[in-house]
């Protein structure tokens, strides 16, 4: 009984952490707040994490890698489609665009969580991982279009992978911009990028 009271207010403590990421940022982020939110007590808090530091590298580190995992999921549900037949506006759908609102909370969360990894080691490494879960699908999938398509582009596979992955998170930048680029002026870029590189 002790152990799912204990998993419970975990779970609390998680949902209250991440709800107060998104309110206030990391910088923001005052453990009261989370125990306020959880109905916990701060001392427990440190009990499960440790610190302030231990509790934003499990809670940020667990939903990066759940985001990672759902993109991951996407692709390879699309690489066990490609055929001969497959063609740029099958693939277009999952590639990142600066208007796709459910990406935008994601993409700042993830620039937050980089920015703590430079000084959360286990943050950094499930990061780490997880994008390059990613990245590796990423690849694959442009390598198999590019056999059955006969595209030869000299552009390794593993670099457009990194650079969609630095696009979708680049578009903070233009979530800035008072008059941002939108997905019909991004479009072009994407279909030029697929055809000459993948198709």
């Amino acid at each position: 009984m002790t152990t799912i009271v204990e998993s419970e207010s975990v779970h609390r403590i998680r949902n209250s952490a991440l709800a107060e990421i998104q309110k206030t940022g990391i910088i923001g982020l005052r453990l009261a707040d989370v125990a306020a939110g959880a109905d916990v007590s701060v001392p427990l808090i440190y009990k499960y994490f440790g610190d302030r530091d231990g509790l934003i590298g499990d809670v940020l580190g667990d939903v990066i890698e759940k985001h990672f995992d759902e993109e991951l999921s996407a692709i390879h549900e699309l690489l066990g489609k490609v055929t001969a037949e497959t063609v740029l506006d099958d693939v277009l759908p999952l590639m990142p665009k600066p208007d796709d609102e459910w990406r935008r909370e994601r993409r700042w969360l993830r620039v937050e969580a980089k920015a703590a990894a430079r000084e959360l080691p286990e943050l950094s490494r499930r990061i780490s991982v997880a994008m390059g879960n990613v990245e590796a699908a990423t690849a694959q999938l442009i390598e198999k279009a590019r056999a059955l398509s006969g595209n030869t582009s000299t552009v390794p596979a593993r670099t457009l992978a990194w650079m969609i992955i630095a696009f979708s998170d680049g578009f903070t930048n233009n979530d800035l911009n008072e008059e941002p680029i939108t997905n019909s002026d991004y479009e072009p870029l994407l279909r030029q990028l697929l055809a000459t590189h993948v198709f």
